[in-house]
Protein backbone atom coordinates (compact mmCIF):
# COMPACT_ATOMS: atom_id res chain seq x y z
CA UNK A 1 0.00 0.00 0.00
CA UNK A 2 0.92 3.70 -0.29
CA UNK A 3 1.44 5.87 2.78
CA UNK A 4 2.62 9.35 2.13
CA UNK A 5 4.07 8.49 -1.40
CA UNK A 6 5.80 5.32 0.06
CA UNK A 7 5.80 2.12 -0.59
CA UNK A 8 4.42 -0.14 2.82
CA UNK A 9 3.75 -3.40 3.31
CA UNK A 10 2.13 -4.14 6.64
CA UNK A 11 4.73 -6.31 9.01
CA UNK A 12 3.60 -9.83 10.23
CA UNK A 13 2.76 -8.74 14.16
CA UNK A 14 1.98 -12.12 15.00
CA UNK A 15 5.77 -13.43 13.69
CA UNK A 16 7.83 -15.25 16.17
CA UNK A 17 9.97 -12.79 16.49
CA UNK A 18 7.80 -10.41 18.34
CA UNK A 19 8.23 -12.74 21.83
CA UNK A 20 11.74 -14.13 20.74
CA UNK A 21 13.77 -14.03 23.97
CA UNK A 22 16.97 -14.15 21.70
CA UNK A 23 17.16 -11.29 19.86
CA UNK A 24 19.63 -8.58 21.23
CA UNK A 25 20.45 -5.78 20.79
CA UNK A 26 23.83 -5.65 18.70
CA UNK A 27 24.17 -1.81 16.83
CA UNK A 28 25.67 0.44 19.07
CA UNK A 29 26.18 2.98 16.35
CA UNK A 30 22.53 2.77 14.36
CA UNK A 31 21.78 4.42 11.27
CA UNK A 32 19.01 6.42 9.77
CA UNK A 33 16.85 3.60 7.46
CA UNK A 34 16.97 5.86 4.27
CA UNK A 35 21.30 5.94 4.24
CA UNK A 36 20.86 2.08 4.57
CA UNK A 37 18.23 2.01 1.64
CA UNK A 38 20.80 4.05 -0.39
CA UNK A 39 23.78 1.82 0.65
CA UNK A 40 21.99 -0.92 -0.14
CA UNK A 41 21.66 0.08 -4.05
CA UNK A 42 25.08 0.82 -4.35
CA UNK A 43 27.26 -2.42 -2.36
CA UNK A 44 25.45 -4.86 -4.00
CA UNK A 45 27.87 -6.18 -6.84
CA UNK A 46 30.83 -4.97 -5.08
CA UNK A 47 33.62 -7.15 -3.84
CA UNK A 48 32.95 -7.28 0.19
CA UNK A 49 36.72 -6.86 0.41
CA UNK A 50 36.29 -2.89 -0.79
CA UNK A 51 33.68 -2.45 1.30
CA UNK A 52 36.12 -3.55 4.58
CA UNK A 53 39.03 -2.07 2.55
CA UNK A 54 37.48 1.26 2.49
CA UNK A 55 36.65 1.36 5.93
CA UNK A 56 40.21 0.59 7.56
CA UNK A 57 41.86 3.01 5.15
CA UNK A 58 39.22 5.43 6.20
CA UNK A 59 39.98 4.58 9.88
CA UNK A 60 43.90 5.04 9.16
CA UNK A 61 43.85 8.83 7.99
CA UNK A 62 44.40 11.22 10.82
CA UNK A 63 44.43 14.79 10.15
CA UNK A 64 47.06 17.08 11.96
CA UNK A 65 46.48 20.40 13.78
CA UNK A 66 47.89 22.41 10.65
CA UNK A 67 46.68 20.21 8.41
CA UNK A 68 42.62 18.75 9.56
CA UNK A 69 40.41 16.42 7.75
CA UNK A 70 36.99 17.85 7.33
CA UNK A 71 34.76 15.33 7.43
CA UNK A 72 31.71 17.12 6.09
CA UNK A 73 33.51 18.04 3.18
CA UNK A 74 33.49 14.63 1.22
CA UNK A 75 34.45 16.20 -2.23
CA UNK A 76 37.50 18.01 -0.76
CA UNK A 77 38.74 14.54 1.48
CA UNK A 78 37.25 11.97 -0.65
CA UNK A 79 39.82 13.03 -3.96
CA UNK A 80 42.67 14.24 -1.98
CA UNK A 81 42.77 11.19 0.66
CA UNK A 82 41.78 8.32 -1.47
CA UNK A 83 42.80 6.45 -4.52
CA UNK A 84 41.91 2.91 -7.15
CA UNK A 85 39.06 1.50 -5.76
CA UNK A 86 38.60 2.94 -2.02
CA UNK A 87 38.30 6.30 -3.81
CA UNK A 88 35.93 4.80 -6.80
CA UNK A 89 33.58 3.68 -3.84
CA UNK A 90 33.33 6.14 -1.60
CA UNK A 91 32.81 8.22 -4.67
CA UNK A 92 30.06 6.54 -5.31
CA UNK A 93 28.26 6.26 -2.01
CA UNK A 94 28.22 10.14 -1.57
CA UNK A 95 27.43 10.95 -5.70
CA UNK A 96 24.99 7.65 -5.61
CA UNK A 97 22.85 9.40 -2.81
CA UNK A 98 22.82 12.70 -3.71
CA UNK A 99 25.12 13.52 -1.12
CA UNK A 100 22.68 11.93 1.69
CA UNK A 101 25.36 9.28 2.90
CA UNK A 102 29.27 10.45 4.18
CA UNK A 103 31.39 7.56 3.07
CA UNK A 104 33.35 8.27 6.68
CA UNK A 105 30.02 7.54 8.57
CA UNK A 106 28.83 4.22 7.39
CA UNK A 107 30.19 1.43 9.75
CA UNK A 108 27.56 1.57 11.63
CA UNK A 109 25.24 1.01 8.36
CA UNK A 110 27.97 -2.07 7.44
CA UNK A 111 27.53 -3.74 10.67
CA UNK A 112 23.98 -3.56 10.36
CA UNK A 113 23.53 -5.18 6.78
CA UNK A 114 25.76 -8.05 7.88
CA UNK A 115 24.49 -8.58 11.32
CA UNK A 116 20.56 -9.36 9.92
CA UNK A 117 22.14 -10.33 6.59
CA UNK A 118 20.71 -7.69 4.56
CA UNK A 119 23.32 -8.37 2.07
CA UNK A 120 25.83 -12.00 2.14
CA UNK A 121 28.90 -12.48 0.23
CA UNK A 122 28.45 -14.73 -2.95
CA UNK A 123 30.96 -17.50 -4.16
CA UNK A 124 33.12 -14.72 -5.84
CA UNK A 125 33.05 -12.67 -2.93
CA UNK A 126 30.59 -10.07 -4.26
CA UNK A 127 27.86 -8.92 -1.95
CA UNK A 128 24.57 -10.05 -2.58
CA UNK A 129 21.08 -9.02 -1.61
CA UNK A 130 19.01 -11.16 0.08
CA UNK A 131 15.10 -11.14 0.16
CA UNK A 132 15.24 -9.63 3.47
CA UNK A 133 17.15 -6.97 2.10
CA UNK A 134 15.25 -6.22 -1.18
CA UNK A 135 12.18 -6.27 1.14
CA UNK A 136 14.04 -3.65 3.44
CA UNK A 137 14.50 -1.49 0.55
CA UNK A 138 10.98 -1.87 -1.17
CA UNK A 139 8.89 -1.20 2.06
CA UNK A 140 8.74 0.89 4.29
CA UNK A 141 6.97 0.02 7.79
CA UNK A 142 7.37 -4.06 6.39
CA UNK A 143 8.84 -6.99 7.50
CA UNK A 144 12.49 -6.28 7.47
CA UNK A 145 12.07 -3.01 9.57
CA UNK A 146 9.76 -4.52 11.54
CA UNK A 147 12.23 -7.37 11.99
CA UNK A 148 14.78 -4.74 12.65
CA UNK A 149 13.15 -2.36 15.08
CA UNK A 150 12.06 -5.33 17.04
CA UNK A 151 15.29 -6.83 17.02
CA UNK A 152 16.93 -3.43 18.04
CA UNK A 153 15.01 -2.37 20.52
CA UNK A 154 13.58 0.67 18.28
CA UNK A 155 9.54 -0.56 19.38
CA UNK A 156 10.56 -0.91 22.47
CA UNK A 157 12.34 2.56 22.12
CA UNK A 158 9.45 3.86 20.97
CA UNK A 159 6.86 2.57 23.68
CA UNK A 160 9.04 4.17 26.22
CA UNK A 161 8.93 7.70 24.80
CA UNK A 162 5.00 6.98 24.23
CA UNK A 163 4.89 6.25 27.97
CA UNK A 164 6.63 8.90 29.18
CA UNK A 165 4.68 11.63 27.48
CA UNK A 166 7.20 14.69 26.42
CA UNK A 167 9.81 14.15 28.10
CA UNK A 168 13.43 15.44 27.81
CA UNK A 169 16.52 12.90 26.62
CA UNK A 170 17.59 12.46 30.07
CA UNK A 171 14.34 10.88 31.16
CA UNK A 172 14.59 8.11 28.77
CA UNK A 173 17.96 6.80 29.46
CA UNK A 174 16.83 5.48 32.97
CA UNK A 175 14.33 3.23 31.09
CA UNK A 176 16.44 2.55 28.10
CA UNK A 177 19.06 1.51 30.34
CA UNK A 178 16.89 -0.90 32.49
CA UNK A 179 15.93 -2.57 28.42
CA UNK A 180 19.82 -2.90 27.31
CA UNK A 181 20.58 -4.84 30.45
CA UNK A 182 18.16 -7.55 29.40
CA UNK A 183 18.56 -7.27 25.61
CA UNK A 184 22.36 -6.47 25.04
CA UNK A 185 26.00 -6.89 26.40
CA UNK A 186 26.61 -2.80 26.56
CA UNK A 187 26.94 -1.70 29.66
CA UNK A 188 28.76 1.85 29.93
CA UNK A 189 27.22 4.73 30.19
CA UNK A 190 28.53 6.48 26.76
CA UNK A 191 27.23 3.14 24.90
CA UNK A 192 24.07 3.72 26.75
CA UNK A 193 23.71 6.95 25.63
CA UNK A 194 24.85 6.40 22.43
CA UNK A 195 22.65 4.14 21.80
CA UNK A 196 19.68 6.04 22.62
CA UNK A 197 20.61 9.09 20.77
CA UNK A 198 21.08 7.27 17.90
CA UNK A 199 18.08 5.20 17.52
CA UNK A 200 16.22 8.71 18.86
CA UNK A 201 17.76 10.38 15.43
CA UNK A 202 16.26 7.33 12.94
CA UNK A 203 12.86 7.37 14.76
CA UNK A 204 12.96 11.67 14.00
CA UNK A 205 13.94 10.69 10.66
CA UNK A 206 10.99 8.04 9.91
CA UNK A 207 8.53 11.16 12.09
CA UNK A 208 7.61 8.20 14.32
CA UNK A 209 8.80 10.81 16.59
CA UNK A 210 8.88 14.54 17.22
CA UNK A 211 11.49 16.91 19.28
CA UNK A 212 10.33 20.21 20.60
CA UNK A 213 12.54 22.56 22.66
CA UNK A 214 14.62 19.49 23.41
CA UNK A 215 11.60 17.39 24.67
CA UNK A 216 10.69 13.81 22.71
CA UNK A 217 6.95 12.63 22.38
CA UNK A 218 5.36 10.42 19.60
CA UNK A 219 3.69 11.32 16.23
CA UNK A 220 0.35 9.67 15.73
CA UNK A 221 2.71 8.25 12.89
CA UNK A 222 4.35 6.29 16.12
CA UNK A 223 1.25 5.44 17.68
CA UNK A 224 0.21 3.68 14.51
CA UNK A 225 3.11 1.89 14.79
CA UNK A 226 3.01 0.64 18.24
CA UNK A 227 -0.69 -0.10 17.03
CA UNK A 228 0.56 -2.18 14.22
CA UNK A 229 3.96 -3.89 15.40
CA UNK A 230 3.31 -3.63 19.13
CA UNK A 231 6.30 -3.38 21.78
CA UNK A 232 8.28 -6.09 23.51
CA UNK A 233 5.52 -7.74 26.33
CA UNK A 234 6.35 -5.82 29.55
CA UNK A 235 8.88 -7.85 32.02
CA UNK A 236 6.62 -8.03 34.74
CA UNK A 237 3.44 -5.96 35.93
CA UNK A 238 5.31 -5.17 39.30
CA UNK A 239 8.69 -3.10 37.16
CA UNK A 240 5.77 -1.48 35.26
CA UNK A 241 4.21 -0.29 38.83
CA UNK A 242 7.81 0.27 39.98
CA UNK A 243 8.89 2.77 37.13
CA UNK A 244 4.90 4.32 37.30
CA UNK A 245 5.80 4.85 41.50
CA UNK A 246 9.34 6.25 40.55
CA UNK A 247 7.78 8.70 37.86
CA UNK A 248 5.56 10.22 40.35
CA UNK A 249 8.10 10.40 43.41
CA UNK A 250 10.52 12.50 40.92
CA UNK A 251 7.22 14.92 40.21
CA UNK A 252 6.59 15.26 43.52
CA UNK A 253 10.05 15.82 44.52
CA UNK A 254 10.26 18.59 41.76
CA UNK A 255 7.39 20.72 42.71
CA UNK A 256 8.81 20.10 46.16
CA UNK A 257 11.83 21.32 45.56
CA UNK A 258 10.73 24.32 43.59
CA UNK A 259 8.66 25.47 46.15
CA UNK A 260 11.24 25.73 48.72
CA UNK A 261 13.16 28.05 45.87
CA UNK A 262 10.80 29.98 46.30
CA UNK A 263 10.37 30.51 50.00
CA UNK A 264 14.30 30.77 50.42
CA UNK A 265 16.09 34.43 51.55
CA UNK A 266 17.92 35.54 47.96
CA UNK A 267 21.01 35.47 49.70
CA UNK A 268 20.77 31.85 50.62
CA UNK A 269 19.60 31.19 46.94
CA UNK A 270 22.39 33.04 45.85
CA UNK A 271 24.75 30.72 47.91
CA UNK A 272 23.13 27.93 46.06
CA UNK A 273 23.52 29.46 42.63
CA UNK A 274 27.12 29.63 43.16
CA UNK A 275 27.51 26.19 44.89
CA UNK A 276 26.05 24.77 41.70
CA UNK A 277 28.56 26.99 39.24
CA UNK A 278 30.83 24.95 41.67
CA UNK A 279 29.81 21.68 41.35
CA UNK A 280 29.57 22.71 37.30
CA UNK A 281 33.48 22.85 37.07
CA UNK A 282 33.59 26.74 37.21
CA UNK A 283 36.72 28.27 39.14
CA UNK A 284 37.04 31.36 41.68
CA UNK A 285 33.47 31.72 42.45
CA UNK A 286 32.64 34.88 44.32
CA UNK A 287 29.16 35.52 45.42
CA UNK A 288 28.80 39.00 45.75
CA UNK A 289 25.06 39.59 46.46
CA UNK A 290 23.69 42.88 47.72
CA UNK A 291 26.78 44.33 47.02
CA UNK A 292 27.30 43.14 43.61
CA UNK A 293 27.36 46.09 41.14
CA UNK A 294 24.60 46.18 38.14
CA UNK A 295 22.54 42.99 39.11
CA UNK A 296 25.45 40.77 39.10
CA UNK A 297 25.11 38.17 41.94
CA UNK A 298 27.67 35.79 41.58
CA UNK A 299 31.06 35.98 39.29
CA UNK A 300 33.03 32.76 38.29
CA UNK A 301 35.65 31.99 35.43
CA UNK A 302 35.36 28.63 32.90
CA UNK A 303 37.21 26.96 31.41
CA UNK A 304 37.01 27.04 27.65
CA UNK A 305 39.34 25.01 25.53
CA UNK A 306 42.51 26.62 26.83
CA UNK A 307 41.17 29.86 27.29
CA UNK A 308 39.91 31.49 31.04
CA UNK A 309 36.52 32.98 30.31
CA UNK A 310 35.28 35.57 33.23
CA UNK A 311 31.11 35.17 33.78
CA UNK A 312 28.75 36.83 35.98
CA UNK A 313 25.46 35.58 37.04
CA UNK A 314 22.60 36.93 38.15
CA UNK A 315 20.21 35.25 40.22
CA UNK A 316 16.54 35.82 40.04
CA UNK A 317 13.90 34.02 42.61
CA UNK A 318 10.40 35.25 42.53
CA UNK A 319 7.94 33.85 40.45
CA UNK A 320 7.63 37.44 37.99
CA UNK A 321 8.68 36.62 34.11
CA UNK A 322 12.05 38.07 33.85
CA UNK A 323 11.34 40.67 30.70
CA UNK A 324 14.05 41.69 28.34
CA UNK A 325 14.89 44.98 30.47
CA UNK A 326 16.68 42.55 33.01
CA UNK A 327 19.02 40.56 30.04
CA UNK A 328 19.92 44.46 28.63
CA UNK A 329 20.61 45.92 32.54
CA UNK A 330 23.24 42.45 33.16
CA UNK A 331 24.44 42.78 29.60
CA UNK A 332 25.28 46.39 30.48
CA UNK A 333 27.25 45.33 33.49
CA UNK A 334 30.09 42.83 31.63
CA UNK A 335 32.61 45.37 31.00
CA UNK A 336 32.78 46.23 34.90
CA UNK A 337 33.96 42.88 35.69
CA UNK A 338 35.45 42.15 32.09
CA UNK A 339 32.98 39.76 31.68
CA UNK A 340 32.31 38.14 27.83
CA UNK A 341 28.98 36.63 28.91
CA UNK A 342 26.84 36.34 31.34
CA UNK A 343 23.87 33.92 32.82
CA UNK A 344 20.64 34.67 34.78
CA UNK A 345 19.41 32.04 36.84
CA UNK A 346 15.69 32.36 37.44
CA UNK A 347 12.87 30.32 39.67
CA UNK A 348 10.40 31.48 36.99
CA UNK A 349 10.34 31.62 33.00
CA UNK A 350 11.75 34.27 30.80
CA UNK A 351 9.82 36.87 28.03
CA UNK A 352 10.28 35.63 24.43
CA UNK A 353 11.71 39.45 23.86
CA UNK A 354 14.47 38.72 26.48
CA UNK A 355 14.89 34.99 24.31
CA UNK A 356 15.05 36.29 21.81
CA UNK A 357 17.61 38.73 22.60
CA UNK A 358 19.99 36.45 24.72
CA UNK A 359 22.24 34.87 21.77
CA UNK A 360 21.94 38.03 19.28
CA UNK A 361 24.36 38.40 17.12
CA UNK A 362 27.09 41.05 17.51
CA UNK A 363 26.63 41.15 21.20
CA UNK A 364 28.02 39.36 24.37
CA UNK A 365 26.02 35.98 24.78
CA UNK A 366 23.59 35.89 27.82
CA UNK A 367 22.56 32.13 29.17
CA UNK A 368 18.99 31.80 30.34
CA UNK A 369 18.36 29.07 33.33
CA UNK A 370 14.42 29.33 33.93
CA UNK A 371 12.96 27.29 36.85
CA UNK A 372 12.26 24.10 35.18
CA UNK A 373 15.93 23.80 33.74
CA UNK A 374 17.49 24.94 37.24
CA UNK A 375 15.51 22.07 38.71
CA UNK A 376 16.73 19.42 36.45
CA UNK A 377 20.54 20.85 37.20
CA UNK A 378 20.50 20.59 40.63
CA UNK A 379 18.99 17.45 40.18
CA UNK A 380 21.26 16.18 37.97
CA UNK A 381 24.37 17.63 40.40
CA UNK A 382 22.78 16.44 43.61
CA UNK A 383 22.53 19.73 45.05
CA UNK A 384 18.82 19.54 47.56
CA UNK A 385 17.98 16.10 46.37
CA UNK A 386 19.55 12.53 47.52
CA UNK A 387 19.28 9.63 45.05
CA UNK A 388 18.45 6.24 46.08
CA UNK A 389 19.06 3.55 43.68
CA UNK A 390 16.65 0.36 43.90
CA UNK A 391 18.29 -2.77 42.67
CA UNK A 392 15.42 -5.08 40.29
CA UNK A 393 16.06 -8.20 39.42
CA UNK A 394 14.78 -10.27 36.44
CA UNK A 395 15.16 -13.88 34.98
CA UNK A 396 18.13 -13.65 32.13
CA UNK A 397 16.89 -16.54 29.59
CA UNK A 398 19.77 -16.04 27.50
CA UNK A 399 22.12 -16.30 30.17
CA UNK A 400 20.75 -19.69 31.29
CA UNK A 401 20.58 -20.48 27.74
CA UNK A 402 23.93 -19.90 26.95
CA UNK A 403 25.36 -21.52 29.82
CA UNK A 404 22.56 -24.68 28.76
CA UNK A 405 23.58 -24.63 25.12
CA UNK A 406 27.42 -23.20 25.22
CA UNK A 407 27.61 -24.04 21.32
CA UNK A 408 24.75 -22.29 20.00
CA UNK A 409 25.27 -18.79 19.07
Amino acid sequence: MRQGGKTTRPASAGSKDVHDNSRRVRIPWFPAYAEVRHLLRIWPGKPKSHVTGLHSVLARIRGTPSNPVNWTDPDTWIPAKLAGDDRALAHAIWSESGGAVNPRYTMGHWRLVQVYELLVEDADGRLLLTDRGRDFIDYELGEAESFLDRHEGLIELLAIVADSKPAPIRELVEPWSEYLARHSNFGSDSTIKGTLRSRLNNLLKRDLVIRERAMYAVTDAGRACLDRVGPAPPPTDEIHAIRELARTRKSSVRESLREHLLKMAPDAFEQLVGRLLEEMNYQNVQVVGQSGDGGVDVRAEIELGVTSVREVVQAKRHKRTVQRKDLDALRGSLYRFNAVRGTIVATSTFAKGAIEAAFAPGVAPITLIDGDTLIDMLIEHGIGVRKRKIEILSVDPDGLSAVENPEAG
